[in-house]
């Protein structure tokens, strides 16, 4: 497990329970970005020939009425220099924000603290028994 320094908004300890969360905004400045899961990369090869990873704690990526804190969410933020697997702390924002029009909670990622081209990702949803009665 590597991983950077978090800034969150509105504070590490701020809680929230999972279900509220429908979708994080991840920051990719335009570059590629990959899923797998719960991780993803950000590619910026050939430009600056590093890829960032990001990987949410499994736990939290699967839909739960849970409550959390932000600075329990991220389990890995590390870049790499490719070919060299050398895993470097990236550092990031993690926000709790509510977007107009629809004002619905969800999360933004912001590797190196930059909000540019955020692209959204939908987290796993309820199941379809969640609430329902029994037959």
């Amino acid at each position: 497990m590597t991983i950077g320094t978090g800034a969150f908004y509105p504070g590490g300890r701020f809680t929230f329970p999972r279900s509220y969360i429908g979708k994080v905004h991840i920051c990719t400045a335009g570059f590629l970005l990959t899923q797998t899961a719960n991780s993803f990369t950000i590619d910026f090869r050939p430009t600056f020939n590093t890829v960032y990873h990001i990987r949410f704690d499994p736990r939290f990526w699967l839909w739960s009425s849970n409550v959390w804190t932000l600075d329990h969410i991220i389990t890995d933020s590390f870049h790499t220099a490719p070919p060299s697997p050398t895993q470097n702390p990236l550092n990031f924002g993690l926000y709790w924000v509510r977007y107009a029009p629809s004002h619905v909670a969800q999360l933004e990622f912001a590797p190196n603290l930059s909000s540019a081209n955020p692209v959204d990702v939908s987290f796993p949803s309820y199941p379809l028994s969640y609430w329902a009665r029994p037959t």
